[in-house]
């Protein structure tokens, strides 16, 4: 049984069934209960997979080399960050949920999170900012795609609205986006170089990195909000109305 144990924390194995058959083919048969009663015994919990999206092994080390570029900023440093990003929101919740096994161990490993790639289900777009002193002025996006147009549009009402709100200027702070192919088009660069935006702060954020962000806990808030409403929406519109009441 000491194998079950191992090969779970390594992520070789997920759950009690996949374990189960691998005593089978051991000669050992025991019931699904009892995998998991000896598996506690032995210090492991089940605990659900994070949902990140998917990391190639050349985006890992861009991340890494970007945290370590960035660890000794102050917290001064900090406060003049302002970070942007889009979320969808579906009409009809989230994704299901996947599971691990752990002893405890506060690393976490690549088989403790669920890759996943973003798709289309009925919903609609968000934007907006947080800043040191509080959220932006958003954009709920219901009909069209984001393109490079759109989001300069709301670069200069939503955006410029924030900073104004907050008694800052473009050289006050330093925007942060995804590379988002409408955040890097020779168009939108244009905007803000013309802006007085400092176009190579803008650059260095390293790709399919969602979760470096600190919005994405704003984002979850938002969610936990609009999920607790006794009803679910039954049109874009219904959905942006309420988004801008909890937003």
């Amino acid at each position: 049984m000491s194998l079950v144990p191992r090969e779970l924390r390594s992520g070789a194995l997920d759950n009690p069934r996949a374990a189960q058959e691998i005593l089978r083919s051991m000669g050992h048969d025991m019931s699904i209960n009892g995998i998991r009663k000896s598996l506690r015994r032995n210090g492991l919990k089940s605990r659900r997979k994070v949902k990140t999206n998917f990391v190639s092994k050349t985006n890992k080390r861009l991340r890494l080399a970007w945290a370590k570029k960035h660890r000794h900023l102050t917290i001064a440093d900090w406060r003049r960050w302002v970070s942007s990003d889009e979320t969808r929101i579906n009409l009809w919740g989230s994704d299901g949920n996947s599971f691990y096994w752990t002893n405890g161990g506060r690393i976490m490993q690549s088989y403790q999170v669920k890759s996943q790639l973003q798709r289309n289900d009925g919903g609609v777009m968000f934007w907006s900012c947080i800043t040191a002193e509080g959220p932006g002025y958003g954009t709920t996006i219901i009909e069209d795609a984001i393109n490079s147009g759109l989001y300069v549009d709301i670069s200069k009402t939503s955006l410029n609205d924030t900073l104004e709100h907050f008694g800052k200027t473009p050289s006050d702070v330093r925007f942060q986006q995804d590379r988002a192919t409408p955040h890097t088009s020779g168009i939108t660069k244009q905007w803000f170089t013309d802006n007085g935006f400092n176009l190579d702060e803008i650059m260095d954020w390293p790709p399919q990195s969602p979760d470096l962000n600190p919005i994405e806990h704003v984002w979850h808030l938002l969610k936990l909000r609009l999920n607790k409403c006794p009803t679910r929406p039954s049109t874009k519109e219904e959905l942006e109305r309420r988004i801008n009441i909890q937003w």
